[in-house]
């Protein structure tokens, strides 16, 4: 248990190192969502947002060295803490604001599908009712809490991303949250992927990334 813990801990850091963000990597971020010619304090929203989440990666990879996971120590548990860690701090961070920043409603009600892509949420749909029928069939029954946790965490990163009231600059505010909905459904598609194992692994992974990189904004006015 303490080698678990010290080797989720030094994954953590290293990933905390290596991501820590930048002004170029906010900068590529806000261009990658559809945030043309970002300002110096649109950038700065966007360090910020990412700071929260690559913070807390040590401390959760640490803590859930300690669930139990019905398979055991491997390769595909190891992955499974890493991605469920990455989920989980985005599922923190969501609930996180600026200090000294004004929360406001919008004007106009939020719809799911205003910022999120509905093909993307279909998708992770899909993959999670395949990885059960998997799961069962495989009798990797001890698997399953962990899937309903990880189904768990996506549905509220999605339900904040909907009813969070806005905070900071409206552009990013809209970019960031359709981010945050597509990032942890391809999470936890691949956390799926990681409890199931096989080639339905690896096809997880390729719709992670695809699911991640799906930079859909809606251009409905909330403010």
């Amino acid at each position: 248990m303490l080698y678990d813990a010290l080797w989720a801990a030094g994954v953590g850091l290293v990933l905390l190192l290596a991501l820590w963000p930048t002004r170029s990597t906010g900068k590529r971020l806000l261009k990658s969502w559809r945030v043309k010619d970002p300002t110096s304090a649109q950038i700065e929203d966007a360090i910020r947002y990412l700071k929260r989440r690559r913070f807390l990666y040590p401390w959760i990879f640490v803590g859930l060295t300690f669930v139990p996971l019905g398979s055991g120590r491997g390769v595909g548990s190891f992955a499974a803490i890493v991605l469920g860690g990455t989920l989980l701090a985005e599922l923190i961070a969501t609930q996180l604001h600026r200090e000294g920043s004004q929360r406001v409603a919008t004007l106009t009600p939020r719809g799911l599908f205003d910022i999120a892509s509905q093909y993307v949420l279909m998708s992770y749909a899909a993959i999670v009712v395949i990885g059960v029928v998997l799961l069962v069939v495989e009798m990797k029954i001890g698997q399953l809490p962990a899937l309903v946790v990880s189904v768990g965490a996506v549905a509220l990163v999605t339900w904040a991303a909907v009813a969070r009231p806005a905070d900071g600059d409206e552009q990013v505010d809209r970019a960031l949250r359709t981010r945050s909905v597509h990032v942890s459904a391809g999470l936890g598609a691949a956390l799926v992927g990681a409890l199931v194992g096989g080639g339905f692994g690896l096809f997880c992974v390729l719709a992670w990334v695809a699911m991640a990189n799906t930079n859909y904004v809606s251009k409905k006015i909330f403010w």
